[in-house]
């Protein structure tokens, strides 16, 4: 083993000194990111805390619901005062109690701003869950059929129906009546009419007491039995808006709102942290480059000379094709140069025998070459075949959803089916968006002759059924010089983009919605201009809308696609686009497309897109 001594102007000391110092640095940055990303990791934790405490009340308030609706028309629950929605509530509750120990014990051990917020939840909570348990009481003290006061008023009036206690059959009917009126209309009337028929019945049994005491006493309790519960259900609530089931519904809407601003404010924290990753991340990288390129400057000034006399060298032997071994000492040359002259000739003689085995493996390259294509086609087929088999459980879904809203009874579910309905959607446009982008890949144009104003308003009218498309103006001017030669598919693609994005970002808040679509073509192109008063793009995002993926905002419709697709299919098409934007005012983009006119089938390179961006 040959031992080399560690020298102070060395290669070796040298890079071993950059490279300790580097390093030392890599592990203090490393550890920094430890505590960075723990610190987001215990971030995103408490976020989805906080989800998961919101799924948990949600539920809570479902099963509430469904106890209202459900649970206090089982004959069971007032055998026994016992309900299976009462028990999983009980679940529910101790589950939303620890999601909020745990919640509260994380957020102040990470120093998370959110306790206000949370407070007030558990504040609006307790409110909620106490106001819960009275209305629970009254609805089991109020009973059921033969149960509570329900049946105590029941079997009274039952008892009355008895002909020998003297109360005619009429007046009951009317006191019958008057009571189920109450119960099935609400109207505080009927509890007059009855209180009055029932003290007219009244006097007219004192009349002969002794006589008919048993009546005056079961008709006395009848009225009695009546108004208590005439006097809980008021307190319950006649409806929706009144009593404790309106006090209710009020702190469910509180704990709504407050848990959408707990989650915003969650969210734009967890977001944060995230920026302040991203942000640490790109002073890393700025960081190791310059030391990278100070480094290199450092090495390569005392490295230069003697490799540059070696470069000199081989080059020369190279030029002249020499065969013979370099005999070359370096004079104050670091060993790593002397090793380099002796690496430089074993591979000068590794290098005959290279070139037969290349000629060899070419051959072995043509062949995989071919496999490759076959591979790209199987490829082809099977992104095909996936987005066929992705769409039929997204139109089973829709299907099963449509007859969900057809059966649902409950109008608060009619938004989540229709954000069930966007998601759908939204997933189906991405994946004809993914299947559009392989095509305009992989397809060759397909010129032909085009009428382009009629291509344009049968575009328009496939896109009139858009929410909100009814209110747009709007105006074609297409001046045809002569006719249009182009890929009518592609052509269908860029002004599908191009007007669904018109209508989706339009100004509601305008009172006149408009598009304008003028054009002129000629032998030499079409020329084309789409214009509308929309809400316009950002000054700082009108440079990326082109990027795959890019959304200008977290509100943005679409999935990101649909004008870097634009953008694949001008640039197939050989054409250039301008887009100018102005927020609040508006938005026109400008397309020129060669018109083919010579050319049936042409195999057109791709070309870069020009943009222009106004202020």
């Amino acid at each position: 083993m040959i031992h080399i001594p560690f020298q102070l102007h060395s290669i070796r000391s040298r890079m071993l000194s950059g490279f300790l110092f580097l390093t030392g640095l890599l592990v203090a940055l490393a550890v920094f990111s430890v505590v960075m990303l723990d610190r987001t990791r215990k971030i995103s934790d408490i976020h989805a805390e906080i989800s998961q405490l919101q799924v948990y009340t949600l539920n809570l308030i479902k099963t509430d619901n469904d106890f209202f609706d459900v649970g206090t028309a089982h004959e069971a629950y007032f055998q026994t005062h016992q309900s299976p929605f009462l028990q999983r509530r009980d679940s529910l509750v101790k589950k939303i109690d620890y999601a909020f120990r745990l919640v509260t014990s994380q957020t102040l051990a990470e120093d998370y701003p959110v306790d206000d917020n949370l407070t007030a939840i558990d504040s609006t909570f307790r409110l909620y869950n106490d106001e819960f348990g009275q209305l629970e009481q009254l609805l089991f003290l109020r009973g059921f059929r033969d149960y509570g006061l329900e049946g105590s008023m029941r079997t009274h009036a039952h008892a009355l129906e008895n002909g020998t206690l003297g109360l005619d059959m009429v007046t009951l009917l009317s006191l019958r009546r008057n009571e189920k009126d109450f119960f099935l209309r609400h109207d505080t009337l009927y509890i007059r009419q009855f209180n009055t028929l029932a003290n007219r019945a009244r006097k007219q049994l004192l009349a002969d007491s002794a006589r008919f005491a048993q009546g005056l006493y079961e008709l006395t309790q009848y009225q009695l039995r009546f108004n208590q519960l005439a006097g809980i259900n008021q307190q319950i609530g006649l409806s929706s808006l009144t009593g404790m089931r309106a006090t209710l519904n009020h702190l469910t809407g509180q704990l709504s709102q407050r848990y959408i601003a707990l989650a915003d404010e969650s969210l734009q924290l967890s977001t944060a942290a995230i920026l302040n990753i991203r942000v640490f991340y790109l002073v890393l990288m700025v960081g190791a480059v310059v030391f990278t390129v100070l480094s290199g400057f450092w090495i390569s000034k005392r490295l230069s000379s003697p490799i540059a006399r070696l470069s000199k060298l081989i080059h020369k032997a190279l030029r002249h094709k020499r065969k013979q071994r370099i005999n070359l000492e370096l004079p104050h040359a670091a060993t790593e140069i002397n090793d380099l002259v002796r690496s430089f000739n074993q591979l000068m003689e590794q290098t005959n025998r290279q070139v037969s085995e290349i000629e060899e493996k070419s051959k072995l390259l043509k062949k995989r070459n071919k496999d490759l294509k076959k591979l790209n086609h199987e490829l082809d087929s099977f992104l095909y075949s996936t987005a066929h088999d992705l769409r039929s459980p997204l139109s089973s879904l829709m299907g099963l959803l449509q007859l969900a809203e057809r059966d649902n009874k409950q109008p608060e579910m009619a938004i989540y089916f229709g954000m069930m309905r966007t998601s759908i959607q939204r997933q189906e446009d991405f994946i004809q968006q993914i299947v559009s982008y392989s095509k305009n890949n992989k397809l060759t144009l397909q010129i032909e002759k085009i009428a382009l104003e009629a291509l344009l308003r049968d575009v328009l009218e496939s896109h009139k059924y858009m929410p909100e498309a009814e209110r747009i103006l709007v105006w074609v001017d297409i001046r045809e010089e002569t006719p249009l030669f182009s890929d009518k598919n592609r052509l269908v693609t860029l002004f599908n983009n191009l007007i669904s994005n018109a209508i989706r970002y339009a100004d509601g808040q305008k009172e006149k919605q408009w598009i304008r679509i003028t054009g002129r073509v000629t032998a030499e192109e079409a020329f084309i201009e789409f214009a509308d008063n929309g809400i316009g793009i950002e000054p700082d995002h009108l440079h990326r809308i082109f990027d795959m993926f890019y959304r200008a905002n977290l509100s943005s419709k679409g999935s990101g696609l649909g004008l870097f697709i634009f953008r694949e299919t001008i640039q197939k098409l050989k054409g250039h686009v301008s887009v100018e934007s102005r927020p609040k005012e508006g938005t026109k983009f400008t397309l020129r497309l060669p018109n083919h006119v010579a050319t049936e089938h042409p195999q057109l390179p791709l070309e870069s897109l020009t943009m222009k961006v106004a202020g």
